[in-house]
């Protein structure tokens, strides 16, 4: 017994210098204020982080200012998956707008838009917004995440 773990000791000990790189992972924090940022619907800043092979976006970072208002945009497209990072985010559907309808979604919220789907708007009605929209050209969500989808 005393042999055996002698050996995986040294197995152990020998993996972790043969093979550095799998023994630990570097990760990366990204410093925001160094990504390019663009500016969308005349009053957002957009930053992509990652593309897909034909160089489309699949996960951006898109900053609202506080008292900016993002109007009605986004009939169809592929599915999205937006998540608030920072700030209250005042979002409505349709391509009108109502500011009675709006719900607030703060940091943590997820909101879903569906492939296909219809117009929506954004404000940043009560402090500056961060959030992060991840698009699903391929794949789709898990069944507990559909499930929730409203039809």
């Amino acid at each position: 017994m005393k042999n055996r773990a002698v050996r995986l000791a040294a197995l152990a000990t020998f993996a972790s210098l043969a093979l550095p790189g799998l023994a630990t992972a570097d990760s990366t924090r990204l410093e925001l204020d160094k990504l390019r940022y663009v500016t969308v619907y005349d009053v957002a800043q957009q930053a992509v982080l990652a593309v897909d092979t034909a160089g489309r976006p699949l996960t951006a970072l898109l900053r609202i200012a506080k008292g900016q208002f993002v109007p009605p945009h986004g009939a169809g497209g592929p599915l999205r998956v937006l998540t608030i990072v920072s700030g209250t985010l005042s979002w409505g559907d349709g391509h009108t707008v109502d500011e009675a309808a709006e719900r607030s979604f703060g940091p943590g919220s997820v909101i879903v838009l569906p492939a296909g789907g219809g117009e929506h708007w954004a404000a940043a009605r009560h402090d500056d917004v961060l959030l992060q929209i991840v698009v699903l050209r391929e794949g789709k969500l898990a069944p507990e995440a559909a499930a929730q989808l409203t039809r």
